[in-house]
């Protein structure tokens, strides 16, 4: 059997590296978020990442929905009518996701606080960033797009000039430098919003005057059937589902850790800060995997989809034990960036400790449910497991371990992770094996 299928290393390069890319420039950008409003203070730097939960979660809404559509698109079946899909669903959840934040903004923080000051500096930011999330439906509904047709340079140009735009904004409208006013937290997520606009423009400017999918938009519902419509629902429902659950999951943990206390959730900022920066090099081979595996089965060779399954598996245990090891190196240089308290330092630290050693257990499931299943075709399987384990394990664990026997936010936070991850990997290894997965659309 061949070592690796053809045009491998090359093709997963061109996709993984801009995708790569771009996804630190995201993850930069919550990160210099909460470098600056760290500076701040815990308490701001908490009450922002309770808001911003809101937006996380609308964001992984609409990973979902372009998971599920991705897979189309990758196998070369109904791109145009998918990309009118995802215009009409995205905004859809958009719009909803933004009139609850409108109108609702303390009650979304109070998920997570009980304290008043934390809440109300909260709402102040969700009430600005909540405009944003229009302009976050095109940006993430037509990068899926560009990416799943290859055009992978066009999202990266628009992540890094929004990326440029937020550091200035930040700098002058949270501290009020040059003149500007300092508005704190508000800065802050005027900066956001002004940053996701210009994204929009950047990645739908060169999308349409290069004649990319984005030209389809709207105009493909025209050519939408009955039997099309079906047949998205039955791939894309369990994907959006999913997604959906497992990000509705995360908020409840991170009420956990918000009713632990405002330090707690302040530690868990800057962890989840530091983790997604540490994960982008998993979400684009991710990325390079969904767009290969839905290739090869698109033109039904079997064997070559499931060779590049198990080398991205291996690829991805390779990088995460790397990280790992570059996580213990470095965390204490990272934590000293973060103007936040010794006490959340120390938890912090800890926290990155355990994540650095559980790092390879955490990122296989994410390779083989994102990058292999779903462009396989099989997004039910991922939807069952994550919700045993997350539902009936993971959550009930995490509660009782923070909130009834008070242990502390590190030992919190182990049995979070082992409680689900080493049941996901033996599920998803297992599953990969069989082949079941393997469902073309076509």
């Amino acid at each position: 059997m061949k070592k690796t299928p053809p045009g491998f290393t090359r093709t997963l390069l061109s996709i993984a590296i801009p995708v790569t890319l771009q996804n630190l420039l995201a993850s930069s950008f919550t990160l210099i978020d909460t470098l600056m409003i760290g500076v701040l203070g815990d308490m701001p730097l908490a009450a922002v990442g309770m808001a911003g939960k809101w937006t996380w979660f609308l964001t992984i809404v609409f990973f979902g929905f372009a998971s599920g559509a991705s897979v189309f698109i990758a196998q070369y079946y109904g791109a145009d009518d998918t990309a009118g899909l995802m215009t009409v669903g995205t905004q859809a959840a958009s719009a909803l996701f933004m009139l609850i934040a409108l109108l609702f903004p303390e009650t979304v923080v109070r998920l997570f606080s009980s304290d008043a000051e934390t809440i109300t500096l909260g709402a102040s930011y969700l009430r600005i960033i909540a405009i944003s999330y229009p302009f976050l439906a095109l940006t993430r509904g037509g990068g899926t797009l560009l990416q799943s047709t290859g055009r992978v340079m066009i999202p990266f140009v628009g992540s890094l000039i929004s990326v440029a735009v937020n550091i200035v904004l930040n700098a002058l409208l949270i501290f009020g430098l040059c003149g500007f006013p300092a508005l704190g937290v508000q800065g802050a997520a005027i900066a956001s919003l002004i940053s996701a606009i210009v994204n929009a423009l950047v990645v739908y400017g060169a999308g349409l005057a290069k004649k990319t999918l984005l030209r389809t938009g709207l105009s493909a519902l025209r050519g939408i059937t009955g039997s099309f419509i079906r047949d998205f629902a039955v791939v894309s429902t369990p994907a959006m589902l999913n997604e959906t659950m497992w990000a509705l999951g995360n908020l409840m943990y991170s009420s956990v850790y918000g009713h632990m206390g405002t330090g707690a959730y302040a530690s868990i900022t800057v962890v989840r800060t530091i983790e997604e920066l540490m994960s982008v090099a998993v979400m684009g081979l991710c990325s390079s995997c969904a767009v290969m595996i839905g290739g090869y089965i698109g033109r039904g060779d079997i064997p070559l989809a499931k060779l590049c399954a198990r080398r991205h598996v291996e690829l991805v245990i390779g990088i995460s034990v790397v990280s790992g090891a570059a996580m213990l190196l470095l965390r204490q240089p990272l934590l000293s960036l973060f103007g936040i308290s010794q006490a959340v330092r120390e938890d912090a630290l800890s926290v990155l400790t355990i994540y650095a050693f559980e790092m390879t257990l955490r990122n296989i499931p994410a390779i083989l449910v994102m990058g292999v299943f779903r462009a396989g075709g099989d997004t039910r399987y991922g939807l069952v497991i994550d919700c045993i384990t997350l539902y009936l394990i993971g959550l009930p664990a995490t509660a009782a371990a923070g909130l009834v026997f008070r242990l502390s936010v590190p030992m919190t936070y182990l049995i979070m992770y082992l409680s689900e991850d080493v049941f996901k990997c033996i599920a998803y290894i297992t599953h990969m094996r069989s082949g079941k997965w393997i469902r073309p659309v076509i």
